[in-house]
């Protein structure tokens, strides 16, 4: 079984940068990194033929900072580097074939910006929460995640599909996928965390069903085990999941 194209060690500090053909369409990414997983999916959806370039986040390769602001993700094609998750999506989406993820009506797009707005507080309350000093914080980061989710849920139940775009998962999905993936993180972390069932728990079942998220997610426990890597600087072992 050939494995994914994903599954190569992250280059730090000291490597040679990889040869790269400009007809070729490249990737820097970061396994565990949620933004990168953003364009990792939208690439995935549009079944486009690309190469993946892992990078070691703690130990940066001095030609990788040298050329990118040293964040994943970051496209490379025909010779033009395009950073930043949300720009490498839609990037990704307008140039290359397969049906669009973006809605067409300038109106529906906006209104998917501004859920995806309110998501935003769903990220940073995730981050505040997991990486608490204390129980009173984590608490308090968690209400303030809890209560954007609950906007976002609201929003599914009134659009009444399957993903927020339609039938299929769109832009909105994929953008705010990641850290839904990642949520279940936080009772494995506070045993004593509870995180209450919602419409959303629907859209979770379908977005695993999906063929890019089935590829390429991890599980709750891979993600943890990363962030208790993470936490050992430039100790961290971003291969842990390579045989």
């Amino acid at each position: 079984m050939t494995s994914p194209i994903w599954d190569v060690p992250h280059l730090a500090a000291g490597s040679q940068k990889p040869v790269l053909d400009p007809n070729q369409v490249y990737i820097y990414n970061m396994r565990f990194c949620p933004y990168a997983q953003r364009t990792m999916l939208v690439l995935l959806d549009k079944k486009v033929n690309f190469n993946v370039i892992n990078i070691n986040l703690k130990r940066k390769p001095d030609w990788f900072v040298a050329e990118t602001f040293g964040f994943v993700p970051v496209i490379l094609y025909k010779d033009d580097i395009i950073p930043e998750s949300l720009i490498t999506s839609d990037l990704a989406d307008e140039l290359f074939p397969g049906a669009a993820l973006t809605p067409a009506d300038s109106v529906a797009k906006a209104k998917d910006r501004v859920v995806l707005e309110i998501f935003a507080k769903v990220t940073t309350s995730f981050y505040k929460t997991l990486l608490a000093t204390d129980n009173d914080l984590a608490h308090a980061a968690l209400q303030e995640l809890l209560t954007a989710k609950k906007k976002v849920a609201a929003e599914y139940k009134k659009r009444g599909t399957k993903f927020f775009c339609g039938n299929t998962p769109g832009m909105l999905d994929y953008m705010m996928w990641p850290w839904m993936e990642r949520l279940p993180c936080i009772p494995l972390r506070y045993p004593n965390m509870v995180l209450p069932s919602c419409s959303l728990d629907t859209w979770v079942k379908e977005m695993w069903s999906t063929e890019p998220v089935s590829t390429y997610g991890l599980t709750p426990e891979q993600h943890m085990m990363f962030f208790t890597e993470y936490r050992k600087g430039d100790d961290c072992n971003f291969d842990f999941l390579l045989k």
